[in-house]
């Protein structure tokens, strides 16, 4: 795979890409507050492409001393687990990168809190169970990221290329990832972006769609059409994707059908909005996060 200096600035670039972000907690939880201050808000920039339970602990420990009755209390009455976080009344998902967070919440919601820095409200009880799935530490949020960086191999080169690294290589990837190291994580994840069996292109890309109030979009596609002899391009996936699961709705009798008029729709990857017609592979290999997925978010346009 040949890749020019343009493309290799254009996804340091990516990887270089922070949100700010302002922590509020919420009313209910300032109302138990041990001490005379209430809470400041917490300002922390932070990369598109990590997790909020990279950052969690940090938000733990922040608040924790407005519930002690002084500032010699060793102990801790914030229950780590029970801390969740939401925006616009709607709770965020661990699992989702930050950047997929913002684009899809942010630009969906009509409101001025939609400005940077983005504010998020820190709830520290009452966690929403049949909402969110419980990620309350670096190690779950590890699993979750190597599990999905390797159903990205499995679609791209069969699990080849991951099922080959050595245990170190995979902690290179996620400790990299952690600590911010564009070349250590490039390093080892250039191999996942190789092609294998004389291809020029991946098997399949690995991709998820998102549009609010619905499960993200998930389908085999490949990036090159061979009856046809030609590319395909980030139209044609979504074409493509909509267009099944618009079909799906109507065979399940759903009252509300996918639009699947793709203009009607910003497209948004890593807070970008691509040409519909650049190249899947060309989109794959440079701007796929860190788990080696495109995630794609849909933002109806407003009338």
């Amino acid at each position: 795979m040949s890749s020019s200096v343009d493309d290799k600035d254009i996804v340091r670039e990516l990887w270089q890409s922070r949100l700010p972000i302002c922590f509020i907690l919420s009313d209910e939880d300032i109302s138990k507050v041990n001490r005379s201050e209430l809470p400041e808000p917490l300002y922390l920039m932070l990369a598109r492409h990590i997790y909020f339970p990279c950052v969690i602990e940090k938000i733990h420990r922040y608040y924790s001393i407005y519930f002690k009755e002084n500032l010699n209390d060793t102990s801790n009455n914030i229950n780590l687990s029970n801390l969740w976080l939401e925006y616009e009344s709607i709770p965020l998902k661990w699992h989702y990168p930050i950047g997929v967070l913002y684009d899809l919440y942010a630009a969906s919601v009509a409101s001025t809190s939609a400005r940077l820095p983005w504010q998020i409200t820190v709830h520290l009880s009452k966690f929403p169970e049949g909402e969110l799935i419980r990620f309350p530490d670096k190690e779950s949020i590890k699993a979750y990221y190597m599990s999905t960086l390797k159903e990205a191999d499995a679609l791209k080169h069969k699990g080849q290329i991951i099922g080959d690294m050595q245990e170190r290589d995979h902690k290179q990837l996620w400790n990299s990832l952690l600590q911010d190291k564009y070349e250590g994580f490039w390093n080892i994840n250039s191999k996942l972006m190789a092609y294998t069996e004389n291809l020029q292109y991946f098997r399949y890309i690995p991709y998820r769609i998102y549009i609010m109030d619905k499960p993200f979009m998930q389908k085999l596609f490949s990036p090159f059409d061979v009856d046809e002899g030609k590319a395909l391009t980030l139209y044609d996936l979504l074409q493509f994707s909509v267009n099944h699961e618009a079909q799906c709705e109507l065979t399940a009798n759903e009252k509300r059908i996918l639009n699947t008029n793709i203009d009607d729709y910003q497209v948004i990857i890593h807070g970008v909005q691509p040409p519909l017609h650049t190249p899947l592979q060309w989109l794959s290999e440079n701007f796929s996060y860190p788990d080696n997925f495109l995630h794609i978010c849909l933002i109806e346009k407003r009338t």
